[in-house]
């Protein structure tokens, strides 16, 4: 499954930026690194798919903008090769998208597009329904 592509990287980051990430390795050729570009974006598409498998049935038959533009902020941050401090724009950027996608996971957060009844909750304790045994007859006067 496809969220990010080159298209969508060139149009949300310029040509430019992505010459930078991927051409950083002599012989400089100042293109973009195609075989860089599509290892990142193949990371970035991975990990999502790992979080929406346990909630949504894959392929999306929609892939709304945001799963994308997220996609694009991981696909930039695996092609980043440099070393980053932890207040980097691009490591912030790629930390923030792996907090939406785990609350996607979660189910906190929708893609949408899912028809009712084909996204699966997860499960956790907190879905377990609970029983008491005993009497409730409120204050035992008969009620």
């Amino acid at each position: 499954m496809s969220y990010v592509t080159a298209d969508a990287m060139i149009k949300k980051f310029g040509e430019n930026e992505l010459i930078q990430l991927t051409d950083n390795v002599q012989p400089y050729q100042d293109v973009i690194n195609e075989d860089k570009l599509n290892a990142a974006m193949q990371e970035a598409n991975s990990e999502i798919d790992g979080y929406l498998m346990g909630r949504y049935k894959l392929p999306l038959q929609i892939i709304p903008p945001f799963l994308e533009s997220i996609a694009c902020h991981m696909a930039r941050y695996h092609a980043c090769t440099g070393a980053m401090t932890d207040d980097d724009p691009i490591r912030t950027r790629y930390d923030d998208a792996i907090r939406k996608l785990k609350d996607i996971s979660k189910g906190v957060v929708g893609v949408g597009g899912t028809p009712a009844g084909e996204a699966e909750p997860v499960k956790t304790s907190s879905n377990n329904v609970m029983f008491t045994v005993g009497r409730h007859d409120f204050g035992g006067k008969n009620w």
